[in-house]
């Protein structure tokens, strides 16, 4: 029985001895092979000749592709050049694809050193879809070049493209006129019949003007980004003085006549959006939001009433005495509940200022104007005698309870 014990003994401590040595022999072996997605560059990398420099692929012009705007419906196609600036031959073989791919026209799909080939993806820009994205991967023998992924991406044109799709302006000065300038692109045969712009924001209609240029014809792919369009035309968009201060935007809005010479119809938007800085600002603190040009009046009762004040700062400009009067109340019903008053001016060497006082008196009825939808805000406007800002429009949001 000892005899037994003393065997297994020694076996076990052989076995762990012969495991140990294993592991030290082995340790930093990478599986050549890797997992099973791998298996072909695996294989490739082991035809890789170790006596010579590698081989390593140069894509001519880089891997991934921003093609631009399609027209719905058309196939398009794209040559990548592989070139081998190694000093081995480098051995290529296609492993998967979103699209139609060809690796040049040889059949053994070697690249020797200083050869290059082209590797061709062929697309179609499907309709119901704004943007494209095709890839396909290729497999390689090049030492850390195992793989390589090719990208062709771009957007699905309609029948007319804006460009750019929308502007933005920023801050800008409302006493200045600002200019821009834009293209529509359009990818149909039939030639482009857009006869006017328009600005849709009534309140600022009068401040925008637009205009539209005559169609040119274009050849085939003369606007690599637009490569399908068939015609294009210019517009501008200029902004006269006295944009209101605050957040500006809206739409612009194209015009064209219909084949059947019906009435002109609505087609496209370009919007355009910025901040416009004016002569005249208000100093109000937490009070107001300068971005929605929105003053809280607050909440009060009919019995207390409200009542708050704010500043009117004008810098000097085109008017040396700026003058400052109330033009109106919007709706005309809030006549009864609020009162305007503006003080006499307080004039430095660069500035004017005036103090607006609101107030709802004790005894007002109830309203609710808590600007909670567009309808819910009241709405004062100062006129000026100042070129570049005549109005000075803002909104008021206050309720009265009972």
């Amino acid at each position: 029985m000892r005899t037994l014990i003393f065997v297994l003994a020694c076996i076990g401590i052989g076995y762990g001895i012969a495991s140990f040595q294993f592991v030290q022999r082995t340790s930093g072996m990478k599986n050549v092979i890797g997992p099973e997605e791998d298996m072909e560059a695996a294989i490739l990398r082991s035809e890789q000749p170790r006596d010579k420099t590698p081989g390593r692929i140069e894509v001519l012009g880089g891997t991934d592709l921003d093609f631009g705007t399609m027209r719905q419906g058309t196939r398009r196609s794209h040559k990548f050049v592989f070139k081998n600036v190694g000093g081995s031959e480098v051995q290529l073989r296609f492993k998967s694809s979103t699209c139609k791919c060809t690796i040049g026209k040889f059949e053994e799909q070697i690249l020797k050193p200083g050869d290059n080939t082209d590797v061709e993806l062929e697309w179609l820009a499907e309709k119901g879809v704004e943007e494209f994205s095709q890839s396909a991967t290729i497999v390689t023998n090049a030492i850390d070049q195992e793989e390589i992924k090719l990208t062709i991406h771009g957007e699905i044109g309609q029948s007319y493209v804006v460009d750019p799709v929308d502007f933005n302006l920023g801050d800008f000065q409302s006493n200045e006129e600002t200019d821009i300038t834009g293209r529509i692109y359009s990818f149909e045969e039939a030639p482009m019949a857009i006869t006017s712009g328009g600005w849709l924001d009534t309140v600022t209609s009068k401040k925008v003007q637009v205009t539209v240029g005559e169609p040119v014809k274009l050849e085939k792919g003369q606007v690599p980004r637009y490569a399908d369009a068939r015609y294009m035309l210019d517009f501008r968009v200029k902004l006269l003085r006295g944009i209101p201060a605050g957040t500006f935007s809206g739409n612009v809005t194209f015009a064209r006549k219909p084949a059947n010479l019906g009435d002109p119809e609505e087609f496209v938007y370009f919007p355009i959006r910025g901040r416009a800085i004016s002569v005249i600002n208000v100093v109000a603190g937490n009070d107001y939001n300068e971005d929605r040009n929105i003053f809280a009046l607050g909440k009060g009762t009919s019995r207390t009433g409200l009542k708050k004040s704010f500043i009117l700062r004008i810098k000097k400009g085109d008017a040396e005495s700026p003058t400052l009067k109330l033009a109106r109340l919007v709706p005309a019903s809030v006549e009864s509940h609020l009162k305007v008053t503006i003080s006499e001016p307080t004039i430095s060497p660069t500035q004017t200022f005036f103090t607006i006082t609101l107030e709802v008196p004790p005894g007002s009825p109830e309203i609710d104007l808590d600007g909670t939808f567009a309808k819910d805000f009241a709405k004062i406007v100062l006129e000026t005698n100042i070129e570049s800002a005549p109005e000075f429009p803002m909104f008021i949001k206050f309720s009265i309870k009972d």
